[in-house]
């Protein structure tokens, strides 16, 4: 199965004539459709250009590119539910009977919970620096041995998703975590890919794209949001 930006394109195209607003801001973009639904998705500093909302015509080698059609994905896959559970990664799933837990994507207010509750894991993030994050030479084989993973939605436009997936061994239960997340039941035909939690956006909401433009984070649109998830009907047993 083809990576998931590919895929979803394959699926779902790009059409800028369905795009009402667009703002890039310095650490997300964010999209509008006329149908008033918002897809975000997190930059990670990497340079940004406008030109696909101009030309429509996607190079699915370019980060920039791929940015925006993830946050595309988001508007067009996101609200084609309604979330009837709306909860936190941790209000969800019971850790304390997990092995080998392995974070890729420091979350920071996540990982204090961990800490709290005396549950020890190894976090991997090449894009910040901290005490508590493991030498990322060794995040090939923590992977390869960890029975649960907690990833960041953001290595589907880096192209770092399909390689952390296929090296996780047969067991492993994937948790996807984060804004930028296309929450689209898609996402199982990945292995072990058990539940994906993400965001959706009031429709119209440009409050959102405000805080956006003026290069805010999470944090600064939080009040914005509603954290949502979807479950692999394989794992649907498991959360409380």
């Amino acid at each position: 199965m083809d990576e998931p930006i590919k895929h979803f394109y394959s699926v779902a195209g790009y059409k800028t004539a369905d795009i009402s607003k667009w703002v890039i801001g310095d650490k997300y973009v964010a999209v509008m459709l006329k149908s008033g639904h918002i897809g975000v998705c997190a930059t990670l500093g990497n340079e940004m250009s406008d030109d696909l909302f101009i030309t429509g015509i996607p190079d699915l080698n370019n980060t920039s590119h791929r940015i925006i059609l993830n946050a595309y994905f988001n508007a067009v896959f996101n609200y084609k539910r309604q979330y009837t559970d709306i909860k936190d990664i941790f209000d969800r799933i019971d850790f304390s009977r997990h092995r080998k837990i392995v974070m890729v994507g420091y979350f920071e207010t996540l990982f204090k919970k961990f800490s709290r509750s005396g549950l020890k894991l190894d976090v991997f993030d090449i894009h910040k620096e901290s005490d508590i994050l493991t030498d990322i030479s060794r995040m090939e084989e923590r992977l390869s041995e960890a029975g649960t993973i907690i990833l960041t939605g953001t290595t589907v436009f880096n192209n770092t998703f399909k390689d952390i997936v296929d090296i996780s061994p047969s067991g492993c239960n994937i948790f996807l975590l984060g804004p930028s997340n296309i929450m689209s039941e898609e996402m199982f035909r990945y292995r072990n890919i058990k539940v994906v939690f993400g965001s959706v956006f009031k429709t119209g909401d440009t409050r959102l794209l405000e805080k956006i433009s003026e290069g805010h984070g999470t944090r600064g649109f939080l009040p914005y949001l509603e954290k949502v998830y979807i479950v692999n009907d394989d794992y649907r047993d498991e959360i409380r």
